[in-house]
């Protein structure tokens, strides 16, 4: 067998089991089958929290690209020249200028930390007790967020999630708004209640994106 004909008989077996497998891209099937990734813009989050930060929209779009990254196989990227607040239309059209499959559009409806002190007695051991306060904080946030298929403008989904987490602790900082987020406390925000919050409202978003596929053609 010649070396062109070995060649020809590799590459109708590919097809074959292309074929077999249910693969619709012969040039996947030869690539281990593995498909290309999407490319998802992210528009910089519409602040609805008057927090007064101008940094938290593209801050909150940095945290979903991050975990998008970490937790699927999405490619994404913060459309940071777009700026917040603006229309389905407007987005679509800078992905597709981008080159891009998908475009989100998210809003933080929510950001506030309630607290709260109750105070206790430990047990008695020999005949001497003592009180104790207990200082309870619980942050919870919501996020609201659209895909768009860039190929057609549909909207494949509106969502909203929430994300919570409390502590009981002594010390530590309570943030009660997002004010704080991006500045140079960042990581003790993303430690406190309200930024675990987030960090969950923001994970449950990208599984929420990363389930989503683009309309086939």
């Amino acid at each position: 067998m010649t070396t062109q004909t070995h060649t020809r008989s590799l590459a109708i077996a590919s097809l074959l089991a292309a074929a077999l497998l249910g693969s619709a891209d012969p040039a996947s099937a030869q690539n281990g089958g593995t498909p290309a990734s999407l490319k998802i813009g992210i528009v910089p989050f519409t602040d609805a929290t008057a927090s007064g930060n101008r940094a938290v929209g593209a801050d909150v779009a940095k945290t979903l690209q991050a975990e998008l990254v970490h937790s699927s196989t999405l490619v994404p990227r913060v459309l940071e020249d777009a700026g917040s607040s603006i229309g389905a239309d407007k987005a679509v059209e800078l992905g597709r200028a981008q080159h891009l499959d998908l475009v989100f559009v998210g809003t933080v409806l929510e950001a506030k930390t309630e607290q709260s002190n109750k105070r206790g007695w430990l047990p008695s051991i020999k005949g001497q007790s003592a009180s104790l306060d207990v200082h309870r904080m619980k942050g919870t946030v919501v996020l609201q967020g659209e895909l768009y298929d860039v190929a057609t403008g549909e909207r494949l989904f509106s969502t909203r999630v929430t994300g919570a987490d409390s502590s009981n602790g002594l010390g530590g900082t309570a943030y009660t708004t997002l004010g704080s987020f991006g500045n140079d406390s960042y990581q003790s925000f993303l430690e406190s209640p309200l930024g675990k919050a987030l960090r969950n409202a923001v994970a449950d978003m990208a599984k929420r994106v990363a389930a989503a596929r683009p309309s086939k053609p």
